[in-house]
């Protein structure tokens, strides 16, 4: 049985067309004028979620926040930019409100990682949802001992 060059190359170049045109179509709708992550993937959920709710800090932290010389509104745009989430050591399993590990970079070029509670109570709606930060974990320098 012999293979037909014509008939093989005919197919290829069908094929390839296709592709292509599969591959613009998918950068149009998802990549093109996006300098944001990507918010249908997991990270970009949270972090998208997280970056719009306002996030309550308690007087404890805020203490300990002002010891470390790391400024009360650290969570802004350069925060949020530089953040990842990692699930391995983030508790999103439990009910009702997660805790999701964050590394990041303040203004400054510290790194820190925070602990933030996300409690969402109504999925469909846009203006309920509670965050509120647990714990922070400065990786840059060491955490001097606060009488907080």
């Amino acid at each position: 049985m012999a293979i037909d060059k014509k008939r093989l190359f005919y197919r290829l170049k069908f094929y390839g067309f296709g592709f292509g045109l599969g591959c613009v179509l998918v950068w149009a709708t998802l990549y093109r004028g996006r300098d944001d992550r990507p918010a249908w993937l997991p990270e970009g959920r949270v972090l998208q979620f997280l970056e719009e709710v306002d996030i309550t800090i308690n007087d404890k932290l805020k203490c300990e926040l002002e010891c470390n010389n790391i400024p009360i509104n650290f969570m802004d745009s350069t925060f949020w930019a530089n953040a990842e989430v990692d699930f391995d050591k983030s508790a999103t399993k439990r009910k009702p409100c997660p805790e999701h590990y964050i590394k990041s970079k303040i203004k400054d070029g510290r790194e820190i990682v925070v602990y933030i509670e996300n409690c969402e109570y109504c999925k469909d709606c846009e203006s309920e949802g509670v965050a509120s930060l647990r714990s922070f974990e400065n990786l840059s320098e060491e955490v001097e001992a606060c009488g907080c």
